[in-house]
């Protein structure tokens, strides 16, 4: 018999189980990850800093700091999400005192 969608909607088995082989063992996947994570936070950093640096040069040399303003209000929040992610809360059960 055909497998049609109707058909294949009644079964609770997925069609697709992805598993992790040998190639990809559960620690090289975190290696992997922190890598990525430092890379990415490493990048965002260095391109905001340079932006920003590169408009202020412009705006000190043309006396209009619009360029500046702009690129911070694109960087600022990259750089405060990054920088709340290393430096924010260690553990789960810290609240907001009220």
């Amino acid at each position: 018999m055909w497998d049609t969608p109707r058909t294949r909607s009644r079964t609770s088995e997925p069609r697709f189980r992805p598993r992790i082989g040998r190639d990809f063992e559960l620690e090289e996947a975190h290696v992997i990850d922190a890598r990525t994570r430092g890379f990415l936070s490493r990048a965002i950093a260095i391109g905001a800093g340079c932006a920003v640096a590169v408009t202020g040069t412009y705006g000190l040399a043309t006396g209009s700091y619009l360029a500046v303003e702009v690129v911070w209000a694109v960087a600022g929040p990259m750089l405060g999400v990054t920088v709340s992610h290393y430096f924010g809360s260690a553990g789960k059960d810290t609240r907001w005192p009220l």
